[in-house]
């Protein structure tokens, strides 16, 4: 069975250790029910999974986004809660085979970045981290069909070769243009809660988290097949065209596949910081 995503195994780290990551929770009275992740990519903007928001918007559900926490048990004095003003979903969400599973949230305010709160890094549209170490993180359940943890964890794994990726799952990945991210860890994988959050990579030359994936399924938490990822590098483009609505971005030329390709570029300079 596959499980829309759904961290089993990781570790749990250290209080605001990543400060980009976010949870995107719906509206209750009298409080908030966490049930996906993000990442903060402007003060404006936060990324996650359209199959987080596809009922959301077919059922007018009110979400709002969670920062600066760590510990859900309790609050503490960093915790800084905006709502949901608009989400942007790609057209070509298909639910089935969760392809173009990627969604922009609009904030209904800034965020006022600090210490605590801040956006990840992009990566550059041809970015490839196959074979590469990634990390998940994310607040995802510890079994299959279990409850989200109330700590943050983090999960070590490896990208794996996208081709043989959707061998294992029965070729229904895209491989000459590939818009999914795979990765496999023996006896460990993401779980239900995890889904939207961030698949970062270290950037050995920037020391920087760049944020590469976004959880979107697997096999009941297991390692049975490789976890699947929206591959963010595949997506610049349009993540860019969302959000040009409230910053100016300029016009570069990326060299890529022995030709130019025009791509209207935010630098990564004016938003991330880690």
């Amino acid at each position: 069975m596959v499980s829309g995503s759904r961290i089993v195994g990781g570790k749990f780290y250290e209080t605001n250790k990543y400060p980009f990551i976010v949870g995107i929770a719906t509206v209750d009275f009298p409080g908030h029910t966490p049930f996906c992740g993000g990442s903060i990519i402007t003060p404006n903007h936060v990324i996650t999974a359209a199959h987080c928001t596809d009922e959301v918007i077919k059922d007018r559900i009110k979400i709002a986004v969670l920062l600066g926490t760590h510990d859900r048990s309790k609050t503490s004095p960093g915790d800084v809660i905006i709502d949901v003003a608009g989400i942007q979903q790609h057209a070509g969400y298909v639910s089935q085979i969760y392809l173009n599973d990627i969604s922009i949230l609009t904030l209904a305010s800034s965020i006022n970045f600090n210490k605590i709160i801040g956006p990840i890094c992009l990566p550059d549209p041809g970015l490839d981290v196959t074979g590469q170490t990634v990390r998940v993180l994310g607040w995802g359940a510890e079994i299959f069909e279990g409850p989200m943890t109330m700590l943050p964890k983090e999960l070590d794994t490896t990208a794996v070769n996208i081709n043989e990726c959707s061998t294992v799952w029965d070729g229904s990945l895209s491989t000459s243009n590939p818009t999914q991210l795979c990765t496999l860890s023996w006896e460990e994988s993401a779980c239900q809660g995890d889904s939207g959050g961030p698949v970062v990579w270290l950037d050995p030359q920037t020391n920087r988290y760049t944020l590469v994936g976004l959880v979107s399924f697997g096999r009941d938490c297991t390692d049975e097949k490789p976890d699947v990822h929206t591959r963010v590098a595949a997506y610049i483009q349009w993540i860019l065209l969302q959000i040009t609505g409230y910053y100016q971005a300029f016009r570069y030329v990326h060299q890529g596949l022995g030709r130019n390709t025009n791509y209207i570029f935010q630098p990564n300079e004016m938003f991330c910081r880690n």
